[in-house]
């Protein structure tokens, strides 16, 4: 069979509406990054840093632990402690010096010092909670003493509205000749309700004139309806002032959310407390005020070294806890 062949395609030509192809740029080398900059470490950060480096790498991970608030068995439990010794090893790390000092300087690189403590102490003593409240009106019903005479006056002015609504019904529908029953009363629901209403309404008076009657001052117990202002904490005020950090509970009921804030008792107790106003004194003694008595009940003398190393870790870890 003969082969096919390839029919040459002709060459377009580029007219004058054509636009010609973009050309292709050799791109040049990429401009270098800015590297970012780097803000100068304060002399607290620089501080902090020189005596994070003295300490080993597990007693860091520990100095660290400690500065985001975990216990000292959790944070020897961080710093790859054995979760069964890590009390022990806790309360042992902090008797070196230069993990104390590490842990301090943290918090002072973190701009937690006795200053700014005191500082926080004094703007919670300052702040006002009547700034950010608010109130609302709450329907309270309630039985009250009231005159006699107002309430007959209420009584009958209700019994006037009464009669003249029932008076207003179109009259029910009479039964004619030759009908075995009379047509259906289309309002015979709502005047059986208003003849009901007037006949309480009418023994009510009755009662009550007789009381005024006897004595036109007498008191009687009635139940009233009132708007009773609830004052509440407004949280959009609270955002306003800036107080949010003052905010303990947030807990949400029925009527909304009930807002909590610091109490004024406790912030003036932890300020005098900082102040050194407040001091506790214990005093350990037996019965009767004595001496207290001790019985050993561990032989030390038996012991062997790795045995008193552990209950000296021990004590160490009940002095902690206390």
């Amino acid at each position: 069979m003969p082969r096919k062949t390839a029919t040459p395609q002709p060459k377009q030509k580029r007219g004058k509406g054509t636009t010609p192809a973009p050309r292709r740029t050799k791109k040049g080398p990429r401009a270098p990054r800015p590297e970012p900059e780097v803000s100068p470490l304060t002399p607290a950060a620089q501080t902090f840093l020189d005596k994070l480096q003295a300490c080993s790498a597990q007693e860091q991970k520990f100095v660290l632990a400690k500065l985001d608030g975990l216990s000292n068995t959790e944070a020897a439990k961080k710093a790859d402690y054995s979760p069964r010794t890590a009390k022990e090893q806790g309360s042992r790390l902090l008797t070196r010096v230069h993990v104390d000092e590490a842990i301090k300087a943290g918090w002072v690189a973190r701009g937690i010092t006795p200053q700014s403590i005191l500082a926080g102490i004094q703007e919670m003593v300052e702040f006002d909670p009547d700034d950010v409240m608010s109130c609302v009106n709450e329907v309270v019903t309630d039985w009250e003493e009231v005159l006699a005479s107002t309430v007959l006056a209420d009584v009958r002015l209700e019994l006037e509205v009464v009669e003249e609504m029932l008076r207003n019904l179109p009259p029910a529908p009479r039964k004619r000749r030759g009908e075995k029953e009379p047509e259906p009363d289309p309002y015979e629901v709502e005047r059986g309700v208003l003849e009901a209403e007037v006949v309480r309404l009418r023994k009510r008076e009755t009662q009550l004139a007789v009381q005024v009657r006897k004595n036109p001052d007498a008191l009687v117990m009635e139940k009233r309806s009132r708007l009773r202002p609830v004052p509440f904490v407004d949280l959009d005020k609270v955002r306003q002032a800036g107080k949010s950090k003052f905010i303990t509970n947030v807990k949400n009921t029925a009527h909304g959310r009930t807002i909590e804030m610091l109490s004024r008792k406790d912030v003036l107790d932890m300020g005098g407390r900082a102040l050194g106003m407040f001091r506790e004194h214990h005093i350990l003694s037996g019965p009767n005020g004595g001496p207290i008595e001790s019985k050993a009940t561990v032989d030390y003398d038996s012991l062997s070294p790795e045995r008193i190393a552990e209950e000296y870790a021990k004590l160490l870890g009940q002095a902690d806890e206390s």
